[in-house]
Parts: C-alpha cells; sequence; structure tokens
C-alpha cells in the first residue's frame, strides 16, 4: 500500500513492530525443534514418510506415547479422530456415514492434515499420494475428502512405521495400493 501513496495505520504498525521482534524467537524455536526430532528415534523414523516434518512427528510421538498400547491401526485412527462418524439408530439398519469423528488431539490432527497436504503437493508421484487420485477419491469428493482420506491413511502407516521399526518404503506402500479391500480402509503396512 506504501507504493500507492497510502500510510500504514499506526494500530497496524505497532502489530507488526511486535511481529518483527518475534521472527526470531520463532525461528529459534523452530531450530530447536528441529534438533530434538533429529535426536529422537521415533521422530527420526516418522520423518521418513512424506510430508511428515519435525512438527507432525513429535506431535504424533506425544499423542500416541506407547505405540504398544493399540492393537492396531484403526485403533490410532480412531484415537485420533480421523475415522468416519456414523448417524444409526439401534432401530434402523440404515447407517449414514459422516464427516471425521474428530475425537483426540485436534493439533496432531491439524499436523497430519497439513503433512497430507504438503505430500499431495510435493510428492504426487508417492503411492500413497496416488492412492488419494486413482481411488477416484479427489474426482468423486474433491481435493478436502482425498486429503482427509491421505490424513488417515498417513497416521495407520506412521502406527506401523513405528510398531515395526521400519522406515517409509515407497515400493511396500505400492504393494499394500493394490490390496482389494483398501477402498474401505488403508492399508497398512
Amino acid at each position: 500500500m506504501a507504493n500507492k501513496g497510502k500510510t500504514v495505520p499506526a494500530h497496524v504498525e505497532r502489530v507488526l513492530k511486535v511481529i518483527e521482534a518475534l521472527n526470531p524467537g520463532v525461528a529459534e524455536a523452530d531450530k530447536e525443534l528441529e534438533a530434538r526430532a533429529q535426536q529422537d528415534a521415533t521422530c527420526k523414523l516418522l520423518m521418513t514418510a512424506p510430508g511428515v516434518g519435525p512438527v507432525t512427528a513429535v506431535r504424533y510421538a506425544a499423542a500416541i506415547d506407547d505405540v504398544s498400547r493399540f492393537k492396531g491401526a484403526h485403533g490410532v485412527e480412531a484415537y485420533l479422530g480421523v475415522v468416519p462418524g456414523e448417524n444409526s439408530t439401534g432401530e434402523s439398519r440404515k447407517r449414514r456415514m459422516k464427516g471425521i469423528t474428530k475425537a483426540g488431539p485436534p493439533r496432531v490432527r491439524w499436523a497430519l492434515t497439513q503433512a497430507a497436504w504438503t505430500a499431495m503437493r510435493c510428492r504426487k508421484r508417492d503411492p500413497m499420494v496416488e492412492w488419494a487420485r486413482q481411488r477416484q477419491i479427489e474426482k468423486r469428493r474433491g481435493k478436502k475428502v482425498a486429503a482427509i482420506a491421505l490424513v488417515r491413511k498417513l497416521a495407520g502407516v506412521l502406527y506401523a512405521m513405528w510398531r515395526d521399526g521400519r522406515p517409509y518404503d515407497p515400493l511396500h506402500a505400492s504393494k499394500a495400493a493394490t490390496g482389494s479391500s483398501m477402498a474401505a480402509r488403508p492399508i497398512v503396512p
């Protein structure tokens, strides 16, 4: 706006100065988080998955805490609230699927969602990302639904990686993507 001869209001100028003063602290905190994530074996392992960086790895590891407390990937997905909700009654046989339940820690769900969007934008050839597109999720239901489907799959894959102590393997994911039950639930390696 300054180029057009307009001045910035005083209250906006004060806010900009506060943001400018906070930026070095935020950058320092980001570096510290990245260093801690690199030092932690679990976080380092989780960061091998597409789209998963230090923030997502640390939040996921903190939320799950002990991978052995879950029987399987679906338990983790339900705990994180990335499974579809259901509208049904005891008398009715009709089941109506709703959006995700959003149970569990919202910040972890947010981090996984950002990881999914990053993977969809930057790792288009990754088997997990291609799964969301080739299964017609994106074409039938839109990008947002495909991203949430990828969030659910990513939560399960991260669980399996941690449980097995193995880094992300796109070749394993591509083999799993050919399974027939893939449309109903993400396959966990």
